[in-house]
């Protein structure tokens, strides 16, 4: 998050910095003119307010999916991936149903939907297991 560490070149059709990424799931902001801001030619974000993030998912190895709530305003999927964020991965409607797409290294992931402030198990998914709360997390295994 250093402003001076990745400085963008100018060319003639905009502006771009040649960097090699490893599978994973980045955040980042453009600094226009001194000014902090998510890209708006990327939809996907995580956070809220003034502290919005661009998302860029490098090889992403799985999309999670909810069919359900088409008149949904906010749907968020948060988990073990993300400690529980309640707004750090707003997915995004297309075809009728909300995604978001992730790189998760191989392992166990507990998780949920939260579906305009509702947190929900995933209704696709029948493993789950209890939480201390008592309403269950829903879990995804990522094989090697």
């Amino acid at each position: 998050w250093s402003p001076t560490e990745l400085v963008m070149s100018k060319k003639a059709d905009g502006w771009e910095l040649p960097y090699v990424m490893g599978s994973g799931n980045y955040e980042y902001k453009f600094i226009v003119d001194g000014k902090w801001m998510p890209d708006p030619a990327n939809p996907v974000t995580t956070g809220q307010g003034e502290f919005v993030n661009s998302c860029l998912v490098f090889k992403p190895n799985y999309t999670f999916t909810l069919k359900q709530f088409a008149d949904a305003k906010n749907v968020f999927v948060t988990g073990s991936f993300n400690g529980w964020s309640e707004d750090s991965y707003k997915m995004i409607q297309k075809d009728g149903a909300w995604t978001y797409d992730l790189f998760l290294k191989p392992g166990k992931y507990t998780y949920k939907f939260i579906v305009d402030g509702k947190w929900l198990i995933d209704p696709a998914n029948d493993v789950f297991e209890d939480n201390t709360v008592g309403t269950g997390n829903s879990v995804l295994w990522i094989d090697p």
